[in-house]
Parts: C-alpha cells; sequence; structure tokens
C-alpha cells in the first residue's frame, strides 16, 4: 500500500495510484529506477526523478518488515530448500555481485513457501 500523498496528476488519481503501483512493481521485479525513469514519459509524457521512484518505493519498506517478521511456528515444512542465487546490487554508490539466499519451506500439500531471504558475500557455506 503505498502511503506516500504525492500526486503527479490530480485529475486522475486512481489511475496515478495503479500507475505508481506498477512502477513500484518495476523496480521490485528488477527494473533498474535509472530505466523506470523513463517509463513515465514514453506512456504520458511525465518525468519522474530515480529520487522520486526511490522514494515511492519507500512505500514498500512496512509491508516487506511484515512479512519478514511474521510468525511461521504454525505451519509445517517436511522438506526445507536453501539454494543461493548471484545478482548485481547497487552498494555503495558501485555495483556489485550479492548472493541472495532463499529458504523454501515445501509444505503439508506439497506447495513451495518462501519463508525468508538474506543477502550473503558469496554462494558459500560460511553465507
Amino acid at each position: 500500500m503505498v502511503t506516500s500523498r504525492l500526486t503527479f496528476f490530480p485529475v486522475l488519481e486512481r489511475s496515478e495510484q495503479a500507475f505508481i503501483l506498477a512502477l513500484m512493481e518495476m523496480v521490485v521485479n528488477g527494473v533498474s529506477t535509472h530505466k523506470a525513469e523513463h517509463i513515465p514519459y514514453e506512456l504520458c509524457g511525465a518525468t519522474f526523478s530515480k529520487s522520486t521512484i526511490a522514494e515511492l518505493c519507500k512505500g514498500l519498506d512496512p509491508t516487506i518488515k511484515a512479512w519478514n517478521n511474521r510468525s511461521l511456528s504454525e505451519r509445517e515444512y517436511p522438506f526445507l530448500i536453501v539454494d543461493a542465487l548471484v545478482i548485481k546490487i547497487r552498494e555503495d554508490q558501485r555495483v556489485r555481485p550479492r548472493s541472495v539466499l532463499p529458504a523454501i519451506g515445501v509444505n503439508q500439500h506439497g506447495y513451495r513457501e518462501i519463508l525468508g531471504l538474506q543477502i550473503g558475500d558469496s554462494e558459500s557455506e560460511a553465507s
């Protein structure tokens, strides 16, 4: 849920919310803020800066925090899968490879659920 009250298109506020959510989803799915800043211009002639898009994405922080802090004690997972995926992230104003370490549980019904994610320096056992 977007808590920010930035209004870029006052006449079309509902459509604007859908548009902003779409921008946030692009960033979550790996589109860089640099690339995302050009999309509003192509679609509707408006420009958003990288910092504006980053500020909008901060609205996701409470949702992410709630997911990270959810209780898993009521569920059973007969199988646990721990893996690693190397991605490039921007950190300290430079791009570098980091490992995303997901923990995936398979529940009693055979469905996989992401139990947690952690960022590590490598795909090593220590990470």
